[in-house]
């Protein structure tokens, strides 16, 4: 069980809500059942209720160290409980045990079961769960894996995290918030995102400024040449992405500011 988890929650509870908690762990530890997890996991919602949790600069300071990034999204009363009853789990069998549940899992039960992955023991043993959970077209899931977690960044391989990069920008989700995603661009990514702007300028459709990113760094002569091509027919903000490649300036602005006006752009 994580303790960092454990301990927040116990201050976070109402005593009623903390006692309900706690009988569900000892139980769990006592004599592990399926059925008794399963059972605790679904009514979480119901004995705990659905709140936002608030947290002091202390307690994001210590949650930070044992889940990176954890102050970036929202976390509420079931999902954390949701969590820390995977996390009591025996790793002998909790693969086996959470990947029946994934089968079964609603949508608010696959968002917690993502979300909390990295706080398990054994966190690498469930790649391929995290890997079948990206072909989701559930968009609240798809971003439980691919948005502000750090799971994927510690965990993927290099083709898997370009499946899951390139999926963001289909599904248009803001890629400024995939954790360290500086980090992990390459090459190869690079390249898929000039095939996929070329396809869509042949089609006449509009590219991401943000797909330009993918590019920093990379810039070949086919690439130079895909730059400035949409330096002279881009939109304003294309251009301002593509400029930040061709005459990189200090005082330009940044990417991640370039994500958010793509991302107020997509949601008008």
């Amino acid at each position: 069980m994580n303790p960092t988890l454990h301990h927040l929650l116990q201050k976070h509870l109402p005593p009623e809500t903390n006692q309900w908690m706690e009988s569900k762990l000892t139980v769990l530890q006592a004599d592990f059942q399926p059925r008794s997890f399963y059972l605790a996991f679904g009514a979480c919602p119901r004995f705990l209720g659905k709140d936002t949790l608030t947290f002091t600069e202390a307690e994001l300071s210590s949650l930070t160290v044992a889940y990176p990034n954890f102050s970036a999204t929202e976390w509420t009363t079931d999902q954390l409980a949701r969590i820390l009853l995977a996390t009591a789990l025996p790793t002998e069998t909790n693969v086996e045990v959470l990947d029946t549940l994934f089968g079964t899992a609603d949508y608010r039960e696959l968002i917690a079961l993502y979300k909390g992955l990295y706080f398990l023991h054994n966190a690498p043993d469930f790649v391929p769960r995290t890997r079948e959970g990206l072909r989701t077209n559930m968009t609240g899931v798809f971003d439980a894996i691919a948005l502000e977690n750090p799971y994927p960044a510690r965990y993927l391989d290099e083709d898997a995290w370009n499946h899951m990069v390139l999926k963001a920008m289909f599904m248009q989700r803001p890629m400024y918030r995939i954790y360290r995603i500086e980090d992990r661009k390459n090459a190869k990514l690079a390249n898929i995102f000039l095939d996929y702007a070329e396809e869509r300028r042949s089609a006449h459709r509009p590219v991401s400024p943000e797909l330009w990113r993918f590019v920093d760094g990379f810039v070949t002569d086919r690439a130079r040449i895909a730059l400035e091509k949409t330096r002279d027919t881009g939109t304003p903000l294309e251009r301002r992405a593509v400029e930040k490649i061709l005459a990189p300036d200090a005082e330009a602005v940044s990417w991640n500011a370039i994500g958010r006006e793509t991302e107020t752009a997509n949601t008008q």
